[in-house]
């Protein structure tokens, strides 16, 4: 088993964790039959909407082909898989990569993809998968020698912002804000996924995805604000793993977006955005709304649905979520 209980956060409730922890194996894909189960289940989801990477790039980091040992951030492939101890059946698959740089004693755990499948859902196995890549950050820490202590480690997932019409970015951001996370403000970091798709296949130019950095600093889940530094790291410990498959060309624009915010904020700590924790305080995504954050990226960025003004999108959230059902 892969979690440490200590790594679950109390918001996800301790009772539905203890029942799931029963129930369920989480342990990391080890051979090629093993990832082939978890990226078909995966691909099935996030396929269709252009989420995940192409089978032969995520076959070829699992191999440890895209892995350097020798580079400023070292990047490194893992895939876990959930089972029922019942039947050993699939239920649920994490993958992600642990990225590491020694020089700055700080290790990213980057989340890629979560999946629980439909027969296991609300069993709190999506809380182990969200408190599982602690472990392996731990694990990798040690292994460089870094784990006496000192060392950060920060766990760092793409969301999409919310989007009144889309219930999904509701109930995952508040499943995350329970378990200790929280995101650096769109205003201050706006960051964009590359376009994952073959485009030389397809004859079409590269549209990024603009994103939230949605962050969890382990051992420091109560602060309210992430450092300068620690923040920039979230693009560049990412962009470390895109180098492998899209081209400086593609992420100079996105990089360059961003770091341009960043480097006009003022002071060395940025205050975070708190993710609310229920629906009777939706009004706190006001921020990251789609109308919030789209106008922060290129035009060609925001995708083809038009954007509401911030404050008629606001009231849209609030009225779908105003019968108090939880997340």
């Amino acid at each position: 088993m892969i979690v440490d209980p200590r790594d679950v956060r109390p918001g996800e409730g301790p009772e539905k964790v203890a029942r799931a922890l029963a129930r369920f194996s989480v342990v990391e894909a080890q051979d090629d039959a093993a990832f082939d189960e978890g990226y078909r289940a995966l691909d099935e989801v996030f396929g269709p909407k252009g989420e995940i990477e192409r089978r032969e790039v995520l076959a070829a980091w699992f191999a440890g082909q895209h892995t350097d040992p020798a580079a400023p951030i070292e990047a490194r492939y893992h895939m876990l898989l959930a089972r029922s101890v019942d039947d050993g059946r699939l239920a649920g698959v994490r993958d992600g990569y642990v990225t590491l740089d020694r020089a700055a004693r700080r290790c990213v755990m980057l989340l890629s993809h979560a999946l629980v499948l439909p027969a296991y859902r609300r069993s709190g196995l999506a809380a182990l998968l969200r408190a599982a890549p602690v472990a392996l950050a731990r694990r990798a820490l040690e292994g460089a020698g870094l784990g006496g202590g000192g060392a950060e480690v920060m766990l760092a997932a793409e969301m999409e912002a919310v989007d009144p019409d889309d219930r999904d970015t509701v109930v995952r951001l508040i499943a995350y804000g329970r378990a200790g996370f929280s995101i650096i403000p769109p205003a201050v970091l706006p960051y964009a996924q590359p376009d994952f798709r073959d485009l030389a296949a397809l004859g079409v130019a590269p549209v990024p995805l603009p994103l939230l950095a949605v962050v969890r600093q382990v051992g420091e889940e109560g602060r309210d604000d992430i450092p300068r530094a620690r923040a920039e790291s979230f693009l560049r410990h990412y962009q470390a793993v895109h180098a492998a498959e899209v081209s400086q060309g593609e992420l100079a624009p996105i990089r360059e977006n961003a770091l341009a915010r960043l480097a006009a904020f003022p002071g060395e700590r940025v205050p975070l955005i708190r993710i609310p924790q229920g629906t009777d305080e939706i009004a706190g995504f006001a921020p990251v709304l789609r109308s919030a954050v789209m106008p922060l990226f290129p035009p060609a960025w925001r995708g083809k649905a038009p954007l509401d003004a911030p404050d008629r999108e606001l009231e849209r959230l609030v009225a779908a979520w105003s019968s108090g059902e939880g997340a």
